[in-house]
């Protein structure tokens, strides 16, 4: 964290404390006076004498039980009032971001623009993305014409792994594409510490988008949108080298839509893993800003406790004494 993002965050915990510099700076003005010989005098000597009648004594030099004083009091009352400027650890923070993958088991999915298809594709991502988050929390669903939770929040990867292969075009009671079927689901999951809803799929229809935009109004869930396939343009270039597909196009218009009402963000599958890495931190980074807020504020008052009492070491010497 630079240093100007740290100055604006510095804070004290306890400001109350800081009353205590007047009484502070009342008794301390009350010292200096009283140790003004010269002004002691003044009414008693003659003004031309009184320079040469009157020694300054230890209360005018730098190192004196006064002006140590004066350093170490709103030294502590600094520390009393608690200045912080960093966040500890969340008692109730896990490992990383609870996440809920959503995959479209529509018929478009069987499309071998993806080879082997976009199915497979999309296991072989998810699997790599979760390797990549190690135990956290993941939940499966799947949807086609109606939603249906595969398995719930778990920290076993090896458990996602094979409800993933399960996973085959067509085997849902009922067709279509409803992407609107998983929400109810995904809420529950994601009801007490919030995370990530990733939707897997390859198109979405116009009429579901409205039932994702109440996602915008939930804080604590982050919409992700990964796009399995290939578009028209991208098709028609495969068709010119000889490479035909019957797959549908890719519908990015209708997940990007999907994404923005969600107030989420899309992500197009890519042959490298540069697809999984942006998900990836779009995933910590939410986490990251949702657990801010739970984070407790470190007292950072306790670095002063060794100074102050240096300080304060100053008093065994013979003689350093302040009175009253």
């Amino acid at each position: 964290m630079t240093e100007l993002a740290l100055i604006s965050q510095l804070h004290f915990l306890r400001p109350g404390w800081f009353l205590l510099l007047i009484p502070f700076a009342l008794i301390s003005f009350l010292q200096w006076r009283t140790g003004d010989l010269g002004r002691q005098w003044q009414g008693v000597i003659a003004p031309h004498l009184l320079p040469k009648m009157v020694l300054s004594g230890s209360q005018r030099q730098l190192l004196s039980p006064l002006w140590v004083s004066v350093v170490i009091l709103p030294m502590l009352v600094v520390a009393l009032a608690g200045p912080s400027w960093t966040r500890g650890e969340s008692p109730f923070a896990v490992d990383a971001a609870s996440l809920v993958i959503a995959v479209d088991l529509g018929e478009t999915m069987d499309g071998r623009d993806l080879q082997p298809d976009r199915l497979q594709r999309a296991r072989t991502k998810i699997l790599e993305l979760s390797r990549a988050r190690g135990d956290a929390n993941t939940a499966l669903l799947a949807y086609a014409g109606s939603g249906h939770t595969v398995l719930p929040l778990t920290n076993d990867a090896n458990v996602l792994l094979h409800y993933l292969d399960a996973l085959q075009v067509g085997m849902l009671p009922k067709r279509g594409k409803s992407p609107e079927a998983i929400l109810p689901m995904a809420r529950e999951l994601l009801a007490e510490g919030g995370g990530t809803l990733l939707l897997v799929g390859d198109g979405a229809p116009e009429n579901v988008i409205e039932a994702y935009g109440a996602l915008s109004d939930e804080a604590g869930i982050q919409l992700i949108v990964w796009g399995m396939g290939k578009t028209q343009e991208e098709l028609d270039k495969d068709a010119a080298r000889g490479l035909e597909s019957t797959a549908l196009p890719l519908n990015e218009a209708g997940l990007m839509a999907l994404a923005d009402a969600g107030d989420g963000g899309y992500q197009r599958v890519t042959s490298d893993d540069e697809d999984v890495n942006q998900i990836l931190k779009q995933i910590d980074r939410h986490y990251e800003m949702s657990e801010d807020s739970s984070r407790p504020w470190l007292d950072g008052g306790y670095y002063l406790v060794w100074p102050i009492v240096l300080g304060y070491l100053l008093w065994f010497r013979k003689g350093w004494a302040l009175r009253w």
